[in-house]
């Protein structure tokens, strides 16, 4: 069996200063080597919604759930998946605890390092965020078991992905914001799941941009694939 690349055209309504992440995703960035149809996918940050698009080309007949809390950004997410039956918007931001709303931060619509005000302190320095909103929240230990998980919201992936039923789960994605943010997501996943791709960045290139915490020199931050071990919903692609 041959293994092909299926280039598809898509048009996007993206700021400018995105327009380099949303590249990497459409072009394969949360790519895990896995095949499946007829998923269920959980797409906790969705920004704009390149990886709700990129995963119902991936995985045909799916239906992906994007949550995205910033008003502006999930303006940007309606018009680029109006009228998709097979991707689902929501307004509001994953967040455990049971509350109903809390504090989201950010520089501008769309922006790819917004996020809850809790999580933001640990990567930015007071005032680097200039927008402020009080955003709906949802209890992530609501939400049923998803085939796929994804999330990328800036430093709360370990608390959020903590509170997920993941027993239906075959395929978890995550980016990660910092090493405690990395040990507390091992921490969870290591009874049941294999990590199967990783890739970890220095955050000292980047403390040249101001915004940054100046004692983030030495941490790291990067991403994570965990594949369920066992029999799953999912198979290995097949290579040659």
């Amino acid at each position: 069996m041959n293994h092909y690349i299926a280039r598809i055209p898509m048009s996007l309504a993206v700021p400018e200063a995105m327009h380099w992440a949303i590249k990497d995703v459409l072009e394969g960035e949360y790519e895990a080597g896995y095949d499946g149809v007829g998923l269920d996918i959980l797409d906790i940050g969705a920004n704009v919604g390149s990886f709700a698009l990129w995963a119902t080309a991936r995985w045909p007949g799916s239906v992906v759930t994007s949550y995205e809390p910033h008003p502006g950004t999930f303006e940007f997410l309606k018009r680029n998946t109006h009228q998709r039956r097979d991707i689902v918007i929501v307004n509001a931001a994953l967040f455990p605890g049971g509350q109903k709303t809390a504090s989201f931060v950010s520089r501008f619509a769309g922006d790819g390092e917004s996020g809850l005000a809790s999580y933001a302190g640990d990567t930015f320095v007071a005032g680097a965020m200039v927008e402020r909103y009080e955003v709906a929240v949802v209890d992530p230990a609501s939400l049923a078991s998803p085939d796929i998980v994804k999330i990328d919201i800036e430093g709360g992936e370990g608390d959020v992905l903590d509170h997920i039923d993941l027993s239906k789960t075959s395929l978890v994605l995550l980016e990660y914001q910092n090493r405690k943010n990395r040990i507390q997501l091992e921490a969870r996943l290591k009874a049941d799941f294999d990590l199967i791709d990783t890739h970890e960045h220095s955050w000292d290139p980047l403390l040249e941009q101001r915004c940054y915490r100046p004692d983030l020199a030495g941490d790291v931050y990067g991403r994570m694939f965990a594949a369920r071990k066992g029999v799953t919903r999912m198979r290995r692609t097949a290579e040659g």
